[in-house]
């Protein structure tokens, strides 16, 4: 296992998105705060299996005051790159003192289209919301293509105080360009959904519970406009996670362990579609170091697998970064 840092000196929440040219881009907050500050995601770029990476592009410039830290990518059906963020308002320029969440807000998300790779980008509104949830929409997660111009793609809510989330899938029937219908995962506080489809009709979702912080799991069998409860994955401290396929079909998560002195990621595998999982593996340890996880994977065309995560440091780096480990399967199962 290879582990090095791809962007230094930023905070992260990367999602990996890998190109039919076999090309990677990574998406990543830039600025080394936990959204601390006026910043935005930027988009990074590798051509070489991820041993060096480039700045390509920035989906959403931010506004005075504003940021744009969460995000949904994928790819379209037409091959277009799409980045949906949101972020929030009252956010200080750098190095200034920020106001606690609780004083500030959400802002409405927007759709980012890139037909270039991520080096340009089209921004319009994401302009969907839950009826009857007063609450703004929160993309995560990877975009999923279920079949001719349907999109898929996780979203949440939470309340003002944190205290009480909800998880949503919302549906796109023109490639992403609108999106107009959703599906309820679960009303009963959970957010930071790892969706994936073995098809255009079931699918699984792995769901942070914001009470305990564990994993939950749910399934579906319309295409994501219903889901049932299935099982509950991992303890608590454990989560987000981040599900791919790997050659031979079968799962891989990866999650955060966010368990003190034992902070970093861990990964699992699924021989039959996600009703079971292994035992949790670890893949790197972030020492005594409180702020770091949320995962993305995926696999090169040689078989090794590339994680990207985030972390405020580790004993040999005390600063934010995006680090990658470079691994095989047979290394950790």
């Amino acid at each position: 296992m290879i582990k090095t840092i791809a962007v230094d000196h930023v905070c992260g929440w990367p999602n990996l998105t890998k190109l039919p040219d076999g090309g990677l881009l990574s998406a990543v907050f830039n600025h080394p705060s936990h959204g601390l500050a006026e910043a935005e995601v930027d988009v990074y770029r590798s051509d070489d299996g991820g041993a060096t990476w480039r700045y390509r592009g920035t989906p959403a410039v931010h506004e005075p005051t504003r940021n744009r830290m969460n995000v949904a990518c994928g790819l379209t059906a037409n091959g277009d790159y799409l980045v949906i963020a949101g972020g929030w308002d009252n956010r200080p320029k750098r190095k200034e003192d920020a106001l606690p969440y609780r004083e500030c807000n959400r802002l409405p998300a927007v759709i980012c289209r890139s037909a270039d790779g991520g080096a340009t980008f089209a921004v319009s509104d994401f302009a969907y919301s839950i009826p009857g949830n007063e609450h703004v929409l929160v993309p995560y997660g990877d975009i999923f293509v279920l079949g001719g111009n349907r999109l898929a793609c996780a979203c949440y809510t939470v309340t003002k105080d944190m205290k009480h989330t909800q998880s949503y899938v919302v549906f796109s029937d023109d490639d992403g360009r609108t999106w107009t219908d959703h599906g309820v995962i679960s009303e009963r506080n959970h957010h930071e959904t790892a969706l994936w489809f073995h098809d255009s009709l079931n699918g699984i979702a792995l769901c942070r519970q914001n009470a305990t912080d564990h994993l939950d799991q749910f399934v579906t069998s319309d295409g994501g406009k219903t889901w049932t409860f299935q099982q509950m994955v991992t303890c608590a401290g454990i989560h987000p996670a981040h599900i791919t396929q790997l050659q031979g079909g079968d799962l891989l998560m990866t999650c955060g362990v966010r368990i003190r002195n034992l902070w970093g990621i861990a990964a699992a595998v699924s021989k039959d579609g996600g009703a079971s999982w292994s035992r949790l593996a670890a893949i790197c340890n972030f020492g005594h170091m409180s702020d770091g996880g949320y995962p993305a994977t995926v696999q090169l065309d040689d078989g090794q697998l590339l994680t990207h995560y985030y972390a405020s440091g580790v004993p040999f780096h005390e600063r934010y970064f995006v680090g990658q480990a470079l691994w095989r399967r047979e290394e950790l199962f």
